[in-house]
């Protein structure tokens, strides 16, 4: 009974509770203990450790991209400017899942397939962690509103504002302006490390004309700033920053005005205006036709739009027509007479009895002369060199280029620029063909014969140069054998910009009487009416000075037409076979004015090429006339009756 009724031991019990409730608070006090040591070590002693990866998960350094230089024409127009776009951007790192992030986006605004390609294109060649990248140019009002309403279900995506590239006159200076357009992986692996910086949050860079040419001026420098981002990644605030250089403002010689009348001149025609200031070498007009809307590549051009330029082989508008050779025709006339009188072939009363075609001795073939559309063996009678270039007689200058050689009109015609890029800063520009015996075995590997030099003594077979090129040529004559090296850079910044003295080229040692020779016979080639004796008339007064009887100044001017077919020796121009319009010859005109003024020197200098055209006095000739007088009536506004009224009487009768 007694084990059965037995009493609980409540001081065992509370022994024991006691040992346990020690054993329990000795742990609970070892781990407060280690607690706080991790705290203290965390708090105190690795502080600056996770301060700064606290930070980092909020504070980034980032570029700040600089302004573009502005461009402006001579007279101040604003040729590219920058406006703002407002783009969807998208921070990498930030994404948690990029896949579900671009179809949802896709859902609530038009992603292409173009905008995807290119967004990956970006993505790859990104160098700084937490960049944001562009997904979407120009997001319209409506397309903002609902990236921001969905912003919390798009972690890593954000609305930025950016200034990009914005050309007002689109089509009219494509060319010559050219156009900037995203950086491309190739252009990136050719960057240095200093470039690479220098380039960080930029994306666009100069791919052709002038703003490639001056990429490094217009471009600017790089600037960067610490910013605070939420979780998200949108920008919260901005701590610190360092600000960009904006690049240089640029001045062209280039008259706005002035491509716009050669652009309209020029019709539906396509081809080519150049313009050259004789006494500085400012390129004034560089038109090319058809053009380009060269906005269309800032933000990225579409496959389908770019397809469309790039399959139209008939009109080719990415094809600068302006900086590629064509055989120059019957415009090198007055520059291998030049080189006649220079080397003393002949002189001013050498002439020849022209029966309409020429032959070299021994040899049977005719060369026929194609500015008569009489039948062979009529021909220009006789004639000198003032009648040979207003008359434009091919007979002799086939006696002349036979007479000089090929190696003699090689070397004085290199002396205007044909076959070599005058201009200082249109690299682009093509340098032609300058033919010559070495030039036909090198890249031929033939010999030369006499016949190609009969052809290149008319500017065909081997000969081919650009308008820049006859523009240059022809501005080099009118400034009277002084040569002063094209250039379109007027001013930096709004100061003159004078090139360096060391790529400058002497003046031509070529006798005044000479210069003055051929003048006098290219202004006949345009003011030279209609006499008793048979065509013994300029080749351009009726397209140009008859139209105009009220003319105040004179213009010395030379036709061209070049043969894009080849003809039988009995067919006298390709107007009179059956050809596509695809087939005619290609019409030229070179030109400048005032000439033969006692008071004015020359002003402007004009190439005019227009493919295709057939006939260059009829057809190029109007467009040059066109473009002469808008620069000198109406850009420089000279009065010419005023002038001549002041002059002496013996001068303004003249």
């Amino acid at each position: 009974m007694a084990g059965k009724w037995q009493l609980r031991d409540r001081e065992a019990e509370r022994a024991i509770f006691s040992g346990r409730l020690f054993v329990a608070s000795v742990v609970c006090l070892v781990l407060f203990v280690i607690l706080l040591i991790n705290l203290f070590n965390l708090q105190v002693m690795q502080h600056e450790y996770f301060s700064s990866r606290a930070d980092g998960n909020r504070l980034h350094s980032q570029y700040v991209a600089p302004s573009r230089g502005l461009i402006f024409d001579s007279a101040g127009a604003l040729l590219a400017d920058n406006q703002p776009i407002f783009n969807l951007t998208v921070v990498r790192e930030q994404v948690p899942d990029l896949d579900a992030s671009l179809a949802l986006v896709g859902e609530l605004i038009d992603l292409s397939i173009d905008d995807l390609t290119s967004f990956k294109t970006r993505s790859e060649r990104n160098r700084v962690p937490f960049a944001s990248v562009p997904l979407r140019y120009i997001l319209s009002e409506e397309e903002k509103a609902r990236i921001a309403v969905n912003g919390h279900r798009l972690p890593g995506f954000s609305i930025e504002s950016q200034f990009v590239r914005h050309y007002p006159f689109d089509k009219l200076n494509a060319h010559a302006l050219g156009y900037v357009a995203e950086i491309n992986q190739s252009e990136l692996d050719g960057f240095d490390e200093a470039r690479r910086e220098s380039y960080g949050g930029s994306n666009h860079i100069g791919k052709t004309g002038i703003e490639r040419t001056y990429e490094e001026l217009l471009h600017g420098q790089v600037g960067y700033e610490i910013v605070e981002k939420n979780n998200r990644g949108q920008v919260m605030r901005r701590l610190d920053r360092t600000d960009p250089v904006a690049g240089a403002d640029l001045t062209l010689f280039l008259q706005n005005e002035l491509q716009t009348v050669a652009n309209q001149a020029l019709g539906e025609n396509r081809g080519a205006v150049v313009a050259i200031e004789p006494s500085t070498g400012g390129i004034l007009a560089m038109i090319s036709k058809p053009g380009f809307d060269p906005n269309l590549f800032v933000t990225g051009i579409s496959r389908a739009e770019y397809s469309q330029l790039v399959t139209d082989e008939v009109n080719t508008p990415l094809f600068d027509r302006s900086t590629n050779p064509y055989p120059p025709a019957s415009t090198v006339k007055p520059f291998i007479g030049l080189g006649g009188l220079a080397l003393e072939v002949i002189d001013k009363d050498f002439t020849i009895d022209d029966p309409g075609y020429f032959r070299l001795p021994g040899v049977s073939y005719r060369w026929g002369d194609y500015t008569l559309r009489t039948a062979i063996g009529g021909g220009h009678g006789l004639t000198d060199l003032k009648k040979a270039i207003y008359q434009s007689c091919d007979t002799f200058f086939y006696d002349l280029g036979n007479r000089m050689g090929i190696e003699q009109i090689h070397d004085f015609m290199s002396l205007f620029g044909f076959g070599q890029n005058f201009a200082l800063d249109v690299p682009y520009a093509r340098t032609g063909v300058l033919p010559s015996r070495n030039w036909k075995s090198q890249t031929r590997g033939e010999p030369w014969y006499p016949g190609d030099t009969i052809n290149s003594s008319i500017g065909q077979g081997y000969m081919w140069a650009t308008p820049l090129q006859l523009a240059t040529a022809t501005a080099i004559l009118a400034n009277r054998g002084e040569v002063v090296e094209p250039r379109m850079l007027k001013a930096i910044d709004g100061i003159s910009y004078s090139p360096s003295a060391e790529k400058s080229v002497s003046p031509l040692k070529i006798a005044q009487e000479h210069l003055s020779y051929v003048e006098d016979a290219m202004t006949m080639v345009v003011h030279r009416p209609f006499s008793d004796v048979f065509r013994d008339y300029g080749t351009a007064y009726e397209a140009i000075a008859m139209k105009d009887p009220e003319m105040e100044y004179e213009i010395a001017g030379k036709s061209g037409s070049a043969q894009v077919v080849s003809i039988a020796q009995n067919i006298l121009q390709s107007a009179d076979i059956d050809t596509s319009d695809l087939n005619k010859d290609h019409a030229l005109f070179v030109a400048y004015g005032p000439a033969r003024h006692p008071s004015i020197d020359p002003q402007i200098a004009v190439a005019v090429f227009v493919e295709n055209g057939e006939q260059g006095s009829s057809v190029a000739g109007p467009i040059a006339k066109a473009v002469i007088d808008e620069y000198l009536l109406e850009i420089l506004s000279i009065d010419f009756g005023l002038i001549n009224n002041s002059l002496p009487e013996e001068l303004s009768q003249r």
